[in-house]
């Protein structure tokens, strides 16, 4: 069975500073924690959920995207070896390794304070939503009343 473009799975990740959009953005790359993982980490695309540590018209929301390209499992020391010394440097982290980041035509906002991990969702709500609640991934009625709107 072959799945549309718009069918394509999308893993919404936090980036908690400009530091972290850069590694996905320039060196495409990202990491995330074993320990912390989401139970389905294999998707098409990550998105990128901007926190609180951007300037002000970047904060809480998610503006770019980026193809999957691999996944290797190596310590935080490996990813980071400007680090040596830091608490979690032997700590195993997913490398996610990314394709070119793709900016969303219109960036995704938060419009409340809430604390965000992982969202899975699809390629079509994420360039579809208006805010970070019409990405969460719904069942039953909820989804079919979404559908149909």
């Amino acid at each position: 069975m072959t799945t549309s473009a718009e069918d394509s799975s999308v893993l919404v990740v936090v980036v908690p500073d400009p530091r972290d959009l850069a590694y996905a953005l320039e060196d495409c790359w990202y990491r995330i924690p074993l320990a912390r993982a989401p139970a389905r980490i294999a998707v098409d695309y990550l998105a990128f959920y901007q926190t609180g540590a951007f300037p002000e018209d970047e904060r809480c929301l998610v503006r770019w995207y980026a193809p999957v390209q691999d996944y290797r499992i190596v310590q935080r020391r490996e990813l980071l070896p400007d680090e040596p010394d830091h608490p979690r440097a032997a700590d195993r982290y997913y490398r996610v390794g990314l394709g070119p980041g793709v900016t969303l035509p219109c960036p995704i906002p938060s419009r409340r304070l809430r604390r965000i991990t992982f969202i899975p969702t699809t390629l079509s709500r994420l360039l579809a939503a208006r805010e970070i609640n019409d990405l969460w991934l719904k069942t039953g009625s909820h989804e079919r009343m979404w559908q149909a709107l």
